[in-house]
């Protein structure tokens, strides 16, 4: 159990963090047996109930206090949980006086279920906690208990909007215990961000939270406690110019999308790399690729995302290089140029991978649908998408400092986190982070309907079904979300909607400013959204009372996603909180590199499947899911791969005594 007392007073000469453990071949079995033990389902259950007991028996007279009297003794309480720890007994109080404090200033209290998610995260633990069942307010619980105890805390979310409307909405219940806080998000000023960082409590993306803890390393060595000590002799403005506290405390919201979705590549700092001979090179390059022919110069699988240079190619490319400039001179960089110029050619797509915008290139997060601001290919394959589209070619750029999700994440002293989906991830949750999942349960019964999943042989007829089905479910009275897996199938889906005449919005990377809006409004009667991913998640769908009268929100899944972990989070949009709501998928076997179990590279065809029978249609969803378990697999090993890198490489900057 984590102890509070056995951290120092956080300050800018002391920023404490987890030093990167070395585990050896005995030490890794044994974290793997206790990961059985802890991951069990039955592990805390005898526990989160005694916990309730002694709450709701100690906390009984919290109700006769005055609101001073209640902040007095929250006060406290930190004082001693600083001392002794997060036992349960002082916990159970502090929840208490919380839940209490909670229902006067925001109108809302703590049910037992929100009560058992915040123990679940004082415990260093991932609580699964289903859609909808209040993971804003169940956070407040263990980061007011933490941060009365004197810890800075970090509410890490995924994007900005959520960042600014969670730390806005719970704002008012952390002044009333007298603690402050820090938003921070893309548009803030190093100056703001600073400012920040000192605050009690911080509400920032992980992302703009490992860019900046980059930018702290970049300044000063850290890790090297005696180098620290030294520049701060030397200089008093370094201290001011440095923004984290240290890694004392972290609540991950959504962990799964943070710690794993995210988690596949690195987070790079990059300085531009301004060289015409340069630039030049990439142009040439890319006229280069067009002189040479598929099937015999070059292999493309688009299913598996991968472009092979054949011998011939390579000949090819020798011999077309030859009266070009030194650059062209080495093998590998010449062939590895032609291979991102064929890449961006016939991989990466407009809609799908990136969107056109204002004359730039701006990358789509695969799993949200969302933009990823700021963010850019490496070593050249984003100036040859430039080249591709027409758009101005910007500068190479070269790495300066970089660091894993993964290799973050576990140099905070504490860390938990919450999401509705984490149980197909806990084992890897476990392996990487030591996070061991414990799922919660729900405050109402689920009134969920899941309908017989339908496959058809063609795009088409699957978008006249989806249709065919809005029809219905608009004259009913109900409201419509439909999920898409890229810009480009929402706007395909948008085109057959509007050919019958249905009123709908459009979610995605497209209108990403607007989304928590048009999320908001999917409730309303009649109401047709179709959305990419999980565009606008963490935003409540409310329903109008006569939606709800007519059987609730319907989700209409319309392609397998990479996971499906995100499948569910999307039929979680649906029956939040006991209400009424049906979720169903209806897929096409056109265009999916389908795979048997016994023979990966098997292309298995609707007319080979027979999908009008019910047989075909078990085969045919067994088949959809075996290409969903191939895509999950080859994204673990991707994951993998970035975590082996970044621990290598940490052995060779410490060899060397460079900086990430």
């Amino acid at each position: 159990m984590f102890t509070a007392c056995h951290h120092p007073p956080a300050d800018y000469r002391h920023r404490p963090e987890r030093e990167t453990p070395k585990y050896g071949w005995l030490d890794r079995l044994q974290l793997r047996l206790i990961g059985h033990i802890e991951l069990h389902p039955l592990r805390l259950k005898i526990r989160r109930r005694r916990f309730i007991s002694t709450l709701n028996q100690l906390t009984d007279g919290y109700i006769n206090l005055t609101d001073e009297e209640l902040v007095n003794q929250a006060k406290e309480l930190g004082m001693q949980i600083r001392r002794y720890g997060f036992n349960d007994r002082l916990v159970a109080q502090q929840f208490g006086l919380i839940r209490e404090m909670s229902a006067r200033t925001l109108g809302m209290r703590h049910f037992d279920c929100q009560l058992i998610g915040g123990w679940i995260l004082l415990q260093g633990r991932v609580a699964e906690m289903k859609t909808g069942e209040g993971k804003t307010l169940t956070a407040v619980l263990p980061v007011i208990s933490a941060a009365l105890s004197g810890l800075p805390v970090h509410v890490i979310t995924v994007n900005d909007y959520l960042t600014a409307r969670d730390a806005e909405e719970m704002q008012p219940l952390y002044q009333r215990f007298g603690l402050s806080v820090g938003i921070i998000t893309h548009e803030c000023t190093p100056q703001q961000r600073r400012q920040a960082y000192m605050q009690d409590i911080v509400y920032v993306t992980g992302k703009e939270l490992v860019f900046d803890y980059l930018r702290d390393r970049m300044k000063i060595n850290y890790s090297q406690p005696l180098n620290m000590q030294v520049e701060f002799l030397k200089s008093t403005k370094l201290e001011k110019q440095l923004q984290l506290r240290g890694l004392h405390f972290a609540l991950v919201d959504e962990v799964d999308s943070v710690l794993i979705d995210e988690s596949r590549t690195p987070l790079i700092i990059s300085g531009v790399h301004k060289n015409e001979e340069e630039q030049e090179f990439l142009e040439t390059a890319y006229s280069l690729s067009h002189k040479l022919e598929e099937n015999l110069d070059f292999n493309v699988d688009t299913h598996r995302r991968t472009v092979e240079l054949t011998e011939q190619g390579t000949q090819v490319i020798r011999k077309l290089s030859e009266s070009l400039g030194p650059l062209w001179k080495g093998a590998i960089r010449r062939e590895e140029i032609i291979h991102k110029a064929m890449m961006a050619r016939f991989i990466y797509r407009a809609d799908h991978d990136y969107l056109v915008r204002d004359g730039k290139i701006e990358l789509i997060d695969p799993l949200s649908g969302r933009v990823m601001e700021g963010r850019s290919w490496e070593k050249g394959l984003h100036q040859m998408v430039e080249l591709k589209e027409e758009c101005e070619l910007t500068s190479q750029r070269t790495t300066l400092a970089r660091i894993s999700y993964q290799k973050f994440f576990r140099r905070y002293l504490f860390l938990a986190g919450m999401t509705g989906t984490a149980w197909e991830v806990r084992k890897e949750l476990w392996n990487v982070y030591r996070l061991p999942v414990s799922r919660v349960p729900t405050h109402k019964p689920s009134q969920r309907k899941i309908l017989s999943p339908r496959v058809f042989a063609t795009d088409e007829a699957r978008w006249h079904s989806m249709v065919n089905h809005c029809q219905e479910l608009i004259q009913q009275g109900r409201s419509v979300l439909i999920g898409t897996s890229s810009v480009a199938s929402s706007e395909v889906a948008s085109q057959f909607l509007e050919e019958a005449g249905i009123d709908h919005r459009v979610l995605s990377a497209k209108q990403d400013k607007h989304e928590a809006d048009v999320v908001a409004e999917a409730g309303q009667p009649g109401r047709v959204t179709v959305a990419t991913n999980m565009a606008g998640r963490g935003t409540d769908i409310k329903l109008h009372p006569d939606v709800e009268r007519a059987g609730g929100l319907h989700v209409i899944l319309t392609e397998h996603y990479e996971s499906a972990r995100v499948d569910r989070q999307l039929a979680g949009r649906c029956a939040r909180q006991g209400d009424p709501g049906s979720f169903e998928k209806l897929l096409a076997l056109e265009n999916q590199p389908l795979r048997t179990l016994r023979s990966k590279s098997m292309v298995v065809t609707s007319e080979s499947l027979g999908v009008d029978t019910a047989g075909g249609q078990k085969m045919a969803m067994g088949a959809l899911r075996i290409e969903q378990e191939f895509i999950e697999q080859q994204n673990y090993f991707a994951r993998l791969s970035t975590l082996e890198y970044d621990l290598k490489l940490n052995e060779m900057l410490a060899f060397s005594g460079a900086l990430e």
